[in-house]
């Protein structure tokens, strides 16, 4: 057993000095292990690997901002939907056609998958609502909105000899246009900003899979079973359920179309039907009313990294982060649930090296520099028709070194601002409230535990007494030595009381109006006579 001591060690001291080295701890903070190998080289074979896989927010997807203006690149990705919000606005045709070359057709795409389109802006203006053009009818001559292409919508456009009956756009959601080319209708020329508000992607639930452990339709493997709305409830806006389709993936014709293709024997349902339930749960703002805890309305793109919308996704659910543990997916933390159950350890579970002074390291906090007391950013405001704005700003106490230091936090998945700072107070609270790092190697009581789980751990060297830890990442060997690293854990990262403060101001001078006019007011009439004059 002390070979197998010694050969964990081992392993054991390079992490730890990466640790130490990421934190910039001195030898006075960071107590490293250090060990030798006596006799014959003993390996360690890893069985299985925990860690969390998103580590922080990461910027927003460029499809956030091309949304807002017509595209036409040919080789723009396939947009994919969560919630409710701008879809894509991607021109895959256009055509000028007629006897007089007066008339403009165009076909914009939405998004890879079906949707239900709500409304249609032509640069500010309500044009397009509950299935009928509102405004601007002397300038359309038709709008076909088109949920999801198939055989059975497909319609010819233009002259006819281009976009053919045949054209499908199987699958995807699209916009088919016929403009009039007048100069009255449109004095500035056909809009280029043509923004369409949208029920995006159905997804699958697993509290309404009666073969997996819930009750009800759905099926993983059956994507007509998904749906947005479920008994009244917008089950398509919950972060929870929007990751685990993307886990899932989103097939056409059976290929994979976008997502990961996880199977679902990897996928913990258990906890994501948990956390389904924690991002419907009701919290009270300022004003007394209460709103859902978590939504996700936002747009991403084919050419976005797994990582990217994996970070946009869990970032909408505050603090969560993705888990991987032993090759099968889980989320952990984004609320408040330091009141369930903890495995308990104290110094004898510690596996130490021969000779070593103290088998562990902690890091009571990170540099400075990557430390912060504010954090602002924007969120895709739905009365700005979805354009990035301020969502306010989180502030702390000052930082020992009375310098302040300010944390972007951009949050494309959010649509209300209040949700967006009860988010940033998480990420800010952890920071100024749970810095500290632990890292250690645990005998086989530590198989009790996993990636995310809560523990406590006494430590009469350190003056702890059931200290509440979390556990971010583990590694196993075959003979039930643990290497983990844990990190401190507070109610106080989640609490929250109904502060939300007030959006920014919002100044924008109004614009051009050609039709406004100013009546002539304060002129006075009088004569005046001019002698030798005529």
């Amino acid at each position: 057993m002390i070979a197998v001591a010694v050969a964990v060690i081992v392993y054991a001291a390079p992490l730890l000095g990466a640790v130490a080295s990421l934190y910039g701890a001195s030898a006075a903070v960071v107590t490293a292990i250090t060990s030798t190998v006596v006799g014959l080289g003993v390996s360690l074979a890893l069985a299985g690997v925990g860690t969390l896989i998103r580590k922080a927010p990461q910027s927003v997807s460029q499809s956030m901002a091309d949304r807002l203006q017509n595209s036409v690149v040919p080789s723009a990705p396939r947009k994919i939907v969560f919630g409710r919000t701008a879809a894509g606005a991607d021109v895959r045709f256009f055509e000028t056609w007629g006897s007089k070359k007066d008339r403009y057709a165009q076909v914009i795409a939405l998004a890879s998958h079906k949707v239900t389109i709500r409304d249609i802006y032509l640069e500010d203006d309500l044009t397009w609502t509950s299935g009928a053009l509102v405004a601007h009818t002397d300038g359309i001559n038709f709008l076909r909105a088109i949920n999801e292409g198939s055989s059975a919508n497909a319609q010819p456009l233009g002259s006819g000899a281009y976009w053919t009956s045949s054209s499908r756009f199987t699958g995807c959601a699209y916009l088919a246009i016929d403009w009039k080319l007048d100069s009255k209708a449109w004095p500035q020329g056909i809009p280029q900003r043509v923004i369409t508000i949208v029920d995006g992607c159905p997804v699958y639930d697993p509290r309404l899979d009666s073969t997996a452990g819930g009750s009800g339709p759905h099926r993983a493997s059956d994507q007509a079973t998904w749906e947005f709305v479920h008994s009244g409830i917008e089950i398509g806006r919950n972060p929870a359920l929007a990751l685990l389709t993307y886990l899932i993936g989103y097939r056409l014709n059976g290929k994979l179309l976008w997502g990961m293709g996880i199977p679902l024997n990897r996928i913990n349902l258990d906890n994501f039907r948990v956390y389904a339930n924690v991002c419907e749960e009701r919290v009270v703002t300022a004003d007394g009313s209460t709103v859902q805890r978590y939504t996700a309305d936002g747009i991403v793109s084919t050419a976005d990294t797994h990582e990217t919308v994996l970070s946009a996704l869990t970032a909408a659910m505050g603090s969560c982060k993705l888990t991987d543990v032993g090759g099968t997916y889980g989320l952990v933390g984004g609320y408040d649930d330091t009141l369930g159950p903890k495995q308990a350890f104290d110094e004898s579970d510690l596996v130490g090296g021969m000779n070593s002074p103290a088998p562990y390291s902690w890091v009571p906090s990170g540099p400075a520099r990557e430390t912060y007391n504010i954090v602002r950013g924007r969120f895709a405001d739905p009365a700005q028709l979805f354009q990035l704005v301020d969502w306010g700003v989180i502030e702390t106490d000052n930082l020992p070194d009375g310098v302040p230091r300010t944390l972007s936090l951009d949050l494309g998945f959010v649509s209300r601002a209040e949700t967006c700072q009860r988010i940033a107070k998480q990420f800010l609270m952890r920071e100024a409230k749970t810095p500290g790092f632990f890292t250690a190697t645990f005998g086989p009581k530590a198989f009790a535990v996993q990636v995310g789980s809560l523990v406590t751990l006494s430590l009469p060297s350190q003056g702890w007494n059931n200290k509440l830890f979390r556990v971010q990442s583990q590694t196993e060997n075959d003979l039930m030595i643990f290497q983990m690293t844990l990190r401190e854990e507070s109610s106080e990262v989640y609490a929250w009381d109904r502060e939300e403060k007030p959006l920014p101001a919002v100044v924008r001078p109004g614009g051009y109006d050609a039709s406004a006019w100013l009546p002539v007011e304060g002129l006075r009439l009088s004569t005046a006579a001019y002698q030798g004059v005529g």
